[in-house]
């Protein structure tokens, strides 16, 4: 048993845990390993959300997760095995087009395997925040100017590239997840 209209489901890089957030931003953590796989760990993000990612870099590998919400606006980074909530960060902020923006949602999430970050839109704003989860307790974000409205997205068969619809300005931005930059703004 998950959440509400399941989005989007994530597996750890072991291939043990399961994370599933439903729509209304429920987030289980199974585990595959059990003899019936199972429930191990259950906490609520928000109150809408749509994205969930697992630590995938060599030495991370299942330690950490993030889950992005579309309300509030954030994303929480947390245990991941447990799902113990260690930070919770606001998306609020200025778009491409340097206008504030009070409710950029989290759309979606991706792990680098090149670093310790994750790769994380904040959908009405355009802009792309890698985030370094090596330090949690002085987390580093990079926010990289990409599209408006930036929407699903994935990595490319390399997993060096992330690539993401801006639907409402028909463009895909492209990440360099090696060298952490834009790498083009395609139409």
């Amino acid at each position: 048993k998950t959440g509400y209209a399941v989005h989007i489901s994530r597996l750890s890089k072991s291939g043990r845990y399961l994370y599933v957030i439903g729509r209304d931003a429920r987030l289980n953590l199974i585990d595959l390993w059990l003899p019936t796989p199972d429930n191990v760990a259950e906490v609520k993000v928000g109150l809408e959300a749509r994205s969930v990612e697992t630590s995938k870099y060599k030495g991370f590998e299942d330690k950490i997760a993030v889950a992005g919400t579309y309300w509030p606006p954030q994303f929480v980074i947390m245990d991941g095995d447990t799902l113990k909530p260690r930070k919770v960060v606001s998306t609020r902020g200025m778009t491409v087009d340097n206008e504030y923006h009070p409710e950029p949602r989290v759309a979606s999430i991706v792990a680098s395997h090149y670093r310790p970050e994750f790769v994380i839109n904040a959908k009405e704003t355009g802009k792309i925040l890698v985030v370094n989860y090596k330090d949690l307790t002085n987390l580093k974000i990079t926010s990289i100017n990409a599209a408006q409205f930036l929407h699903d997205g994935g990595m490319d068969s390399t997993g060096r590239y992330f690539m993401v619809a801006a639907n409402q300005s028909n463009k895909i931005s492209v990440i360099d997840a090696k060298d952490g930059k834009l790498a083009a703004l395609v139409d």
